[in-house]
C-alpha cells in the first residue's frame, strides 16, 4: 500500500518539475489535487474528519495559489468551496481571508479592518 503512495508522490512531483521548468500555469497539477482530495472537498460526498494525508502533501507540493488558479465556474458546480477552504486550514496552508479562490471569496476578511 504504502508503496503505491510514494509512487503516486513521485509521480506528483516529475509532474510539477516538469510544469515548472518549462515555466507553465499550473493547471495539471492543479487537477492533480481535485482527484486526490475527492472526498474532502466534493459536495455530494460525505466529509471525513479530516484530510487524507495524501491530500494534504498535494496541498503542500501544489500550493494553493496554483489550486485556486485551476478552480473555474465547472469545477466550482462540482466541489464545495467552503471544504475546500476548510481543506487548506486543516493542511497548513490556510486561504488568506478576503482573497479568491477561483471566483469564491475566502469569507473573514471583512470583519476587522487593518490599518497602515
Amino acid at each position: 500500500m504504502k508503496e503505491q503512495i510514494f509512487y503516486q508522490f513521485l509521480v506528483v512531483i516529475m509532474l510539477l518539475s516538469s510544469s515548472q521548468i518549462q515555466g507553465e500555469r499550473c493547471d495539471d497539477s492543479g487537477i492533480e489535487f481535485l482527484r486526490g482530495c475527492p472526498d474532502s472537498i466534493d459536495k455530494e460526498l460525505p466529509t471525513p474528519p479530516r484530510p487524507s494525508q495524501d491530500c494534504c502533501t498535494l496541498v503542500r507540493i501544489i500550493g494553493m495559489k496554483c489550486i485556486c488558479e485551476v478552480i473555474n465556474k465547472r469545477i466550482e458546480a462540482v466541489i464545495d468551496m467552503q471544504k475546500l477552504v476548510n481543506v487548506a486550514a486543516a493542511c497548513g496552508s490556510p486561504l488568506a481571508p478576503g482573497s479568491h479562490c477561483g471566483s469564491y471569496l475566502v469569507p473573514g476578511g471583512m470583519v476587522r479592518h487593518h490599518h497602515g
